[in-house]
């Protein structure tokens, strides 16, 4: 198949939006396919195996404004490569603003498939956006799900959400997870991980993985270290990310006395990442209450073969509890998060089951092979019919 692929992201930045992208492209390549990725033109170039790159010129490099600009040159862009290559299927990362080339559709009769990881009207409200902001917002993706062939998205709760907040048809999706890398992230030697990275051999680490967004809820999570450090003396945590929160939870951590316990490592590139993830004893995730979620940070976790603490919401209650890979905390108070801290520390032979599990679990249905095989067979379905 001809794929056409449009995504408003920097293929510069090493954050998990890109990620996603850039492995979904390289393994529908490997599949055989013939693969274009849409992307704007940030100044940065980057190649990916057997991938085509098409730069969209964008008025700036300001996110407010490529967030317009970038859909209104792909318009152009778009028209030209389309009569060029005549695409099987346009397949997107949803973004709003889409519509502004995606309406096309109804003209031309391209297959038109949106790939959907969040619910952007939820996640505005959790950040106190303008009620007038989510109303359009709410019906511009009111019409480009009604546009749309087909839905891929990553949960069964997050399909479910749409369904009741659009009038979907559950028929209308595609649920599939997202996925890890098996072969870059593996698991290592934890020892030699940590002198590579110049971290205590002799001593335990958790760690969190991520972007220090509002939605990641951290503060729980730091004001349990204190009570754990008592406990255990040779504990520490490592913050590994950056983000709009940093700031904060820095000041908190201050504020908690926990300067030389706290490590905030900063963002890290991609071929980094794995080891500093093989260097933890447990892995963290964390997020406030959301409709539907499947973290990347969970999957490379797994992959890893790290045992991993969070919270059960938008579905994640379900997955741990059908594939065994750690500990859920019961509430998101600083308690919860020592109890089931607490819970793998004490019980070394648990942190090398869940780890385990995490790992052949990855190896059988969380990597990007199979993932992309799932969407091969419906883009094949619809390009058939």
């Amino acid at each position: 198949m001809r794929i056409f692929y449009f995504s408003r992201i920097d293929i510069s930045r090493e954050d998990a939006s890109t990620r996603h992208v850039s492995e979904f492209c390289c393994q529908m390549a490997i599949l055989g396919h013939d693969i274009t990725l849409f992307i704007p033109d940030l100044g940065s170039r980057k190649s990916l195996d057997g991938v085509k790159m098409a730069y969209v010129p964008v008025f700036s490099k300001k996110p407010s404004v490529t967030f317009i600009s970038f859909y209104l040159s792909l318009f152009f862009v778009f028209l030209v490569k389309y009569f060029q290559l005549r695409p099987d299927v346009v397949y997107t990362r949803h973004q709003q603003m889409e519509w502004l080339c995606t309406w096309l559709r109804l003209l031309l009769k391209f297959i038109y498939v949106v790939e959907v990881n969040g619910h952007a009207t939820h996640e505005m409200k959790m950040n106190s956006v303008s009620p007038w902001k989510v109303f359009m917002v709410h019906w511009m993706e009111f019409f480009l799900f009604r546009l749309a062939d087909q839905i891929v998205t990553s949960s069964a709760h997050l399909r479910s959400a749409f369904c009741r907040d659009y009038g979907l048809d559950p028929d209308h999706f595609l649920v599939v997870s997202n996925a890890a890398n098996p072969e870059s992230f593996q698991p290592r030697d934890v020892q030699e991980c940590r002198r590579s990275l110049g971290l205590g051999e002799d001593k335990r680490y958790l760690l969190f993985l991520g972007s220090f967004k509002k939605w990641h809820a951290l503060d729980p999570i730091l004001e349990a270290v204190p009570a754990l450090v008592l406990k255990y003396p040779d504990l520490h945590l490592m913050m590994v990310g950056d983000g709009e929160q940093r700031s904060s939870l820095e000041t908190l951590s201050e504020k908690l006395g926990l300067k030389d316990r706290v490590l905030f490592m900063g963002q890290k590139v991609y071929e980094e990442v794995p080891v500093w993830i093989n260097s933890a004893d447990i892995c963290l995730a964390s997020l406030k209450d959301h409709p539907g979620v499947s973290p990347l940070k969970i999957f490379d976790y797994m992959s890893c073969g790290k045992p991993v603490v969070s919270n059960g919401v938008g579905g994640l209650k379900e997955f741990f509890e059908q594939h065994a890979i750690g500990v859920l905390v019961e509430s998101m108070s600083s308690e919860a998060w020592q109890d089931a801290i607490s819970q793998l520390l004490d019980d070394p032979e648990r942190i090398a089951s869940c780890g385990a599990n995490g790992r052949s679990a990855v190896l059988k249905f969380f990597n990007w092979e199979y993932v992309c095989g799932q969407i091969e067979k419906t883009l094949k379905s619809l390009v058939n019919s």
